[in-house]
């Protein structure tokens, strides 16, 4: 019982759940009132008998549909498709409940069915007669071999799964009799040009350039349109007032009152932009709205990491602030679909001020959807931020209005066409490579020097871990501090354990993101050790820089420093530490209690201290020179000149004991 499985690990009612048979056997034989699918209140919302199920209770997406006549356009009078279908809903039915494992209703996809069947149909066959051994071979195999590969992927996988129900349920004849069959589909699949089956299929990370390049166009873009916003609401107002308003010069002379595209665009303001957005009538404006659309989509997925379907479902007034702890802390409120036995679930989001511009975009958009379809946006948590611009479907999770599906891909390719720094250059890969060795990144197809880079949302979620842990490695601005100051405030609230877990929602999906920015944070300070120790070529001292060092003096190196294998696997796993201090870097595990605002030089004798004759000493020298300019603004006789006199003193002591107490007054 793989689906009921699945509802049921995550928590479904009894009351919520479909119909189940005492015997696996009797799936193959269900009557039309077999209960397919119920709202969360209990109501039936698919019976077996119905051409469509309905599986969007039990998606997190709302999307989920079983659709059984869409393959042809006679269902009703033709005795083969009638047929068909319900072969179709057989197949579909011993998938669903057969299946070995729990799955979730959105992983039984049944675009290869509906392959199988206009196979079939175009051939005068039932299903049950494909699946003859000699029809296969003579209508299957040939058909299979001209097929995309992600065609051939999912017939292939969904004839393993048939062949595993029917070998358990040998009455279920809507499968392969043999498996020498699927053995030759296998090979006709392995010889289809594709990259390494073994390859990770990890998310990529946008490079540092492109990922940059990416903010900074979407800012621009954003910031355009914003300035904009008010007159574009405006010049949709005047047509929704006036169906005449802005015509085309052929429309313009059939009716007395029309004012032609160009006239209205002269009574704006919006001249400028129209031009460089190249809007020259109703549907280019309303393709850039969408386009604006996608851009303020993106920005939030940027700055906030939430998964597409969590932006989708965001209302209309997400952006919001929190006080904590004396603290004005931006989030986005909003709905997850993470949380066990719910499909949508009230969070928020912790994210930082900048990105308010992609909120107020979507929102000028919003309106001007408000305008065409007459959407309720008069209360704003029933309305959604990203409304369609297109015709309406279901509301489903607002009242106000349809949210927007998903976005085309011409949309997205519309943009980066504008975008000439999201074009991958040979160290764009290189950067990848160094980031992740084990992935053969030039054999990739989607990533091609000279293309554009393959952007997709889910991008945006693992780029943000690893540049929020990695801020040092985005300089645009002040956008590396920005990723600093978002990395610890969205520890400090989705932490476990945290002082402030009382008064906000803990959740999985939290504490997920979190082992996300900790597990690239630790990767991160490992980079940081590599490069100012492992690599160093200057002299170490302090603490541990002098154990470091003494060893290599030796000719007798720690495996800390020559195993990097080893040594990054330690810092994974939280063994080993390298953070950044005042005068050098910090190896130790717990927090630094010797440090304070009055006395930053407690590095220089301390044992988990790393220390360098570059770097080290400048911070030093500029630390002496702030004392010595404090001491100045006193008279020799003050006890304050006397006391900064005795921590100078005790400085120099503290270099002479490691020779460097010359270098450092050479020092400019």
């Amino acid at each position: 019982m793989s689906l009921i499985a699945h509802l049921q690990l995550n928590q479904w009612q009894e009351h919520q759940l479909p119909d189940s048979c005492a015997s696996p056997s009797h799936y193959l034989s269900v009557e039309g009132d077999f209960v397919i699918s119920r709202t969360t209140d209990g109501s039936v919302a698919s019976y077996y008998k119905h051409n469509s199920w309905n599986m969007k209770p039990y998606d997190a997406q709302g999307r989920c549909v079983y659709n059984f006549v869409r393959w042809t356009e006679d269902s009703t009078n033709n005795q083969l498709a009638t047929l068909i279908i319900e072969e179709m809903k057989r197949t579909q039915l011993a998938r669903m409940y057969l299946y070995r494992r729990p799955r979730k209703p959105n992983s039984i996809k049944i675009s290869a069915i509906n392959n199988l069947a206009r196979l079939a149909f175009n051939n005068n066959l039932s299903l049950s007669e494909l699946f003859e051994d000699a029809n296969l071979n003579q209508l299957l195999l040939p058909s299979f071999a001209e097929l995309g590969r992600g065609q051939m992927r999912d017939i292939l996988k969904l004839f393993k799964e048939l062949f595993d129900v029917r070998l358990k349920h040998r009455e279920f004849n809507l499968a392969p009799a043999e498996y020498v069959l699927i053995e030759r589909m296998q090979a006709l699949y392995d010889e289809y040009p594709k990259t390494q089956r073994d390859e990770p299929k990890q998310t990529k990370l946008i490079p540092s350039r492109l990922y940059a390049a990416l903010i900074s166009a979407l800012d621009a873009e954003l910031d355009a349109f914003n300035d904009n916003g008010k007159a574009i609401v405006e010049f949709c107002r005047r047509r929704k007032d006036n169906p005449h308003f802005g015509m085309s010069m052929h429309d313009n002379a059939r009716y007395k009152d029309t004012i032609h595209w160009a006239k209205a665009v002269s009574q704006t303001m919006l001249g400028s932009i129209f031009e460089r957005f190249s809007v020259k009538d109703w549907r280019g404006l309303f393709g850039y709205l969408g386009q604006i659309q996608l851009a303020a989509k993106y920005w939030i997925h940027l700055f906030s990491g939430m998964r597409d379907n969590e932006a989708l479902h965001l209302p209309a007034d997400t952006f919001t602030k929190i006080c904590a702890a004396g603290v004005d802390i931006t989030i986005l409120r909003g709905y997850t679909s993470k949380i066990a036995g719910e499909n949508q679930t009230e969070t928020f989001w912790i994210t930082t001020p900048i990105v308010e511009k992609g909120v107020i975009a979507a929102r000028y958009v919003g309106k001007v959807a408000a305008l065409r379809h007459e959407f309720d946006e008069s209360d704003l948590s029933q309305y959604p931020l990203f409304p369609t611009l297109g015709r309406p479907g279901d509301y489903q999770v607002f009242s106000g209005a349809a949210i927007a599906g998903g976005s085309p891909t011409y949309r997205l390719n519309t943009i980066m066409a504008r975008l000439p720094d999201m074009v991958i250059q040979e160290a764009d890969i290189r950067e990848l490579e160094q980031f992740d060795g084990f992935r053969n990144w030039r054999n990739d197809p989607d990533v091609k020097v000279g293309q554009a880079w393959p952007l997709a949302t889910h991008q945006c979620r693992r780029s943000l871990a690893v540049y929020s842990a990695r801020s040092g490695m985005v300089s645009v601005g002040s956008l590396g501090l920005q990723f600093k100051q978002l990395t610890e405030v969205m520890a400090s609230y989705y932490r476990r354990g945290n002082a402030f877990a009382v008064n906000f929602l803990q959740t999985e999906e939290s504490q997920l993101w979190l082992d996300e920015l900790e597990y690239e944070r630790r990767k991160a300070q490992f980079i940081d050790y590599e490069v100012n120790v492992i690599n160093s070529t200057s002299r170490l001292w302090g603490g541990e820089g002098s154990r470091i060092q003494a060893a290599r003096d030796k000719g007798r190196p720690l495996i800390i420093t020559t195993d990097r294998g080893a040594t990054q696997k330690k810092f994974e796993k939280g063994e080993m530490v390298y953070k950044p201090g005042p005068n050098g870097g910090c190896t130790s595990l717990e927090p630094c209690d010797k440090l304070s605002f009055t006395s930053i030089f407690a590095c220089l004798d301390c044992e988990k201290s790393i220390l360098d004759d570059d770097r080290s000493l400048k911070n030093i020298k500029r630390g002496l020179n702030n004392l010595k300019r404090g001491q100045s603004l006193f008279v020799p006789e003050n006890p304050q000149h006397k006391q900064i006199e005795s921590e100078i003193r005790a400085i120099y002591e503290k270099l002479e004991k490691y020779g460097l107490l010359g270098k450092v007054r050479e020092l400019a």
